[in-house]
């Protein structure tokens, strides 16, 4: 009888070990790509469907903060030059949002998948991965190319809702 409560003292540790671990990796991804710390005890409600043919995917990521850990990402994000204050420039609404440019309609529910309203006040970061390269830019070559590949950080003040989303194609 002592063994089985052992084993099953020993099962419960591993288990709360390996979920602590899962929430750490989503978090440091975040805070890695967004230049940004995100406490690592913060629950992210995230879903990530990389994995397939050459790690292409999708990873969406939404965290609400609250009292002195809204406080300290809103004052790191501002302090940060790579983030800019909203509007989005029209390149990454489209990729987000959906719309049109150049009578070309771009179908796009990231933002939607993400629950994530038209944001008027709050901050964004763009990273362009393509080719291997992290460069923070403003979207601006995202669409004469064949695939794509970044990363988007859009932090609504108002609400203190940080969103992420990671593409991979």
């Amino acid at each position: 009888m002592k063994k089985k409560i052992a084993y099953m003292f020993l099962l419960m540790i591993l288990m709360c070990s390996l979920t602590g671990c899962f929430l750490w990796s989503i978090n440091r991804e975040i805070s890695i790509f967004l230049g940004i710390s995100i406490p690592g005890n913060l629950e992210i409600e995230y879903e990530d469907t990389h994995g397939g043919f050459h790690g292409d995917g999708i990873t969406l990521a939404r965290a609400q903060l609250e009292g002195k850990d809204a406080e300290k990402i809103l004052k790191e994000i501002k302090d940060n030059d790579n983030w800019k204050s909203l509007p989005l420039p029209k390149n990454i609404e489209l990729v987000m949002y959906g719309g049109e440019k150049d009578s070309m309609m771009y179908e796009s529910d990231l933002a939607e998948k993400l629950d994530m309203p038209k944001i008027q006040n709050g901050y964004w970061i763009f990273i362009d991965r393509y080719n291997n390269e992290k460069r923070v830019t403003d979207g601006e070559e995202l669409f004469p190319r064949y695939s794509a590949n970044y990363t988007v950080g859009i932090y609504d003040a108002e609400s203190n809702i940080l969103y992420y989303c990671k593409y991979d194609s």
